[in-house]
């Protein structure tokens, strides 16, 4: 009962590795990138390179098939963006492994916010107020009124890349006169009214519209500081945002896993839906340590066709992505007013109670792997912050 989980770089794929390594479970890692955390992980029992799915889209679907026959595994699991590829080619791959995945419309509808929002706003979900470039140009922008601060934010992305912050008309006005944005089209971008407030994030598993299960959690501290994949987060009670993103899935007739982040609107606690990632997270560690072991409900999914539900989740539980948060540290620091307090809070959460993304007592050698490869990123890119290995701004349609 061999599986394959594909993105081994980074630390969403090892918290699934580890959930079904520890069950017992023959797991196989992939990437295209050699040094891999997942392949140092001793809960992988081997590994394969595959094509970027970025550059050669074809040559990573014969190599995934090739090895699904090779290993004889019986499930894919894929992670990040790779997802999306495998779902547009589903018909292709289906027959030879079999996966938990949305179907490519679903895919298309989650992932682009030109086309999720309208929906959300038909079904009494709040979003905020949200402009393209055309609309706000040729002197709309006094007519439509945006409040400042806004966002400009990419219909497709993660991990905050293309966002920008802007404070004043006059900031937003200078960007809109140029023919592109970050030398990409406007087209591909919107501006939206920032809501202030605390992020609250939900995620959830569906069979075929059935609910299997989900969890909500705040986020604490971010990477970027200012906003972005959460670092440090605790599971919380947010009824309304469970009720909202459960009642788009349902129209949608999702299947698979989808999580979603909401602002809860400062003074209101009016939860504004902002994102939604049809495919793991980078939190997923805490539907695991909150007791929604959602791995091994799409691994079960995927097996048998259908997965024992999960209802409710344990409140007040901490979660960490230890190497994001170590890179917060300069920042948060200076901006804590008890300087000594935060450190030994900082400390603090080093201790027991805290579930880790990317560091195991047990299985220290993919934690020391990632490093590895960051510092190797660090002195061949000469820059503190290193690109990514693969893109997030890919073009789905």
């Amino acid at each position: 009962m061999s599986v394959i989980v594909t993105n081994a770089k980074n630390r969403i794929a090892y918290a699934i590795v580890r959930s079904l390594g520890e069950k017992g479970i023959d797991v196989y890692t992939a990437d295209f990138v050699p040094r891999s955390m997942c392949f140092a992980s001793r809960f992988s029992r081997g590994h394969f390179i595959y094509p970027s799915p970025f550059k050669d889209q074809e040559g990573f679907i014969d190599c995934i098939i090739e090895n699904v026959h090779r290993l004889k595994a019986r499930v894919l699991m894929p992670v990040f963006e790779e997802t999306f590829l495998l779902s547009k080619y589903k018909d292709v791959v289906s027959p030879h492994v079999a996966m938990a995945i949305p179907d490519y419309d679903q895919v298309l509808m989650a992932h682009n916010k030109d086309r999720w929002m309208p929906l959300a706003g038909s079904l009494g979900i709040p979003v905020p107020r949200t402009f393209t470039a055309g609309e706000l140009r040729n002197g709309h922008l006094k007519s439509s009124r945006p409040r400042f601060p806004v966002l400009i934010k990419p219909h497709q992305g993660g991990g905050a890349w293309g966002i920008t912050h802007v404070t004043t008309k006059g900031e937003l006005t200078t960007l809109l006169s140029g023919d592109t944005y970050m030398d990409r089209p406007w087209e591909r971008f919107s501006i939206q009214e920032k809501i202030a407030g605390t992020v609250h994030c939900v995620a959830m598993l569906f069979n075929h519209g059935q609910l299997k299960g989900h969890v909500v959690y705040k986020q604490l501290r971010d990477l970027p500081f200012t906003g972005g994949q959460a670092t440090l987060r605790v599971s919380i009670h947010s009824p309304a945002a469970v009720a909202h993103l459960r009642r788009l899935l349902e129209k949608l007739n999702w299947h698979g896993i989808c999580q979603a982040d909401f602002i809860v609107e400062e003074g209101t606690g009016i939860p504004y839906l902002i994102d939604i990632n049809p495919r793991f997270w980078g939190s997923l560690v805490q539907g695991i340590a909150s007791g929604v072991d959602f791995p091994y409900l799409v691994y079960r999914m995927a097996r048998d066709g259908d997965a024992e539900g999960v209802d409710g989740f344990k409140k007040g539980v901490v979660t960490r992505w230890l190497w994001g948060d170590l890179k917060t540290l300069p920042e948060a620091l200076r901006c804590a007013g008890d300087k000594m307090g935060f450190l030994r809070e900082y400390c603090r959460l080093f201790g027991r109670g805290v579930a880790f993304d990317d560091f195991c007592l047990k299985d220290p050698l993919p934690f020391l792997t990632f490093g590895l490869d960051f510092i190797t990123k660090i002195v061949k890119q000469r820059t503190l912050h290193p690109r990514s290995h693969d893109s997030l701004e890919g073009i789905w349609e």
